[in-house]
């Protein structure tokens, strides 16, 4: 009953988002779509690498992370993914309150961080350090050939087959792993740029209209002129290998454990305006290198955009960035092997 009931909470939160203009209108889906469900506090019990779920009985699983003391369980999701089945037990101890968050007298200008997210370039912090993106790596390259082949033989297999059902399993199975190693390396980056800051700023990016398709050009024929959708494919999976939308999250998360403020900006003319004469022109950029063609201001052009980001930063904390001194580290985080390589 209890599995049930989460259901229908489901489809509560849909129609009240729906009504609300925050999503659409909720679609009736199959069965197979539905891979987790949930169990109440209290109903659940753990016994050492024993759990016991209502209506299955007890079940033996790996204990990967021990619950500490203090700590009471709050509710259990059951997962079903390509490579088996997990549970996810969420855990509260109230005795430990989180940190405030710092306010704007709390907050050190110096110890404030600028960070742009790119492709070539994971995160360029306004500090001239940059994070490496693993996608670009000799590893993650063979591994989506590899995804590619993957998915080409099971698109061939006859549809309704044993064959074709296993194809598509190895293929979620590989998309599993690259899926966790991303989260991974995301944790390690996170825990980075938090280190030793007092707040992050980021540009809030609308990442999904990013990725949106490019309106046709209808011609004088009838037909249609080349849009760059093509080209614009392969951008796009790009912004999605990166998740950057997960990254911020996970950020957020670390940051919250701390105390650290995340402030967003706009991100308009981030990435051509000049931080020294503040002019804004195309022109100052050409690929990787900024070159302001008013004063002559040159730099990276992403750590460029993470001074931009930062400056707007403190502006919303009502701090002039024109008094603070420009203490820069040239250093390559995934090069010095400050994070672990993507293997």
């Amino acid at each position: 009953s209890t599995v049930l009931q989460q259901m229908l909470r489901q489809l509560d939160t849909a129609f009240s988002k729906f009504f609300k203009g925050e999503a659409g209108y909720p679609k009736p889906k199959r069965r197979s779509r539905y891979r987790s469900f949930k169990y109440s506090p209290g109903q659940v019990k753990l016994d050492g690498n024993r759990i016991y779920l209502p209506g299955i009985g007890w079940m033996r699983f790996y204990n990967s992370r021990p619950i500490p003391t203090g700590f009471t369980i709050k509710s259990v999701t059951v997962r079903r993914k390509s490579r088996g089945w997990f549970v996810s037990i969420q855990i509260e101890d109230k005795s430990v309150p989180l940190p405030p968050v710092k306010t704007t007298d709390e907050i050190n200008p110096n110890c404030v961080k600028g960070c742009d997210l790119g492709i070539n370039k994971l995160v360029s912090t306004s500090d001239g350090e940059t994070i490496a993106n693993p996608s670009n790596t000799k590893n993650y390259k063979r591994q989506r050939r590899r995804l590619k082949l993957r998915q080409r033989a099971a698109s061939r297999k006859q549809k309704g087959s044993n064959n074709r059902k296993e194809s598509f399993s190895k293929v979620a199975s590989l998309h599993e792993r690259l899926a966790n190693k991303r989260s991974a390396y995301h944790w390690e980056v996170a825990k980075k740029l938090t280190d030793g800051t007092d707040a992050l700023v980021f540009e809030d990016l609308n990442i999904k209209g990013m990725k949106s398709r490019c309106k046709p050009k209808p011609n004088q024929d009838g037909g249609y002129v080349r849009n760059g959708q093509s080209a614009k494919r392969a951008l796009n999976r790009l912004i999605s290998e990166a998740a950057w939308g997960e990254l911020v999250l996970k950020v957020e998360v670390v940051a919250g454990k701390s105390g650290i403020a995340i402030i967003k900006v706009n991100p308009k003319h981030t990435s051509v305006e000049c931080p020294k004469c503040h002019h804004i022109s195309a022109d100052n950029r050409d690929g990787e290198k900024f070159l302001c063609t008013e004063c002559g201001y040159h730099d990276d052009a992403d750590v460029n955009g993470g001074v931009n980001i930062r400056n707007r930063g403190l502006k919303q904390l009502g701090i002039d960035p024109i008094q603070l001194p420009s203490v820069r580290s040239r250093s390559v985080a995934y090069g010095q092997g400050k994070l672990r390589p993507w293997k």
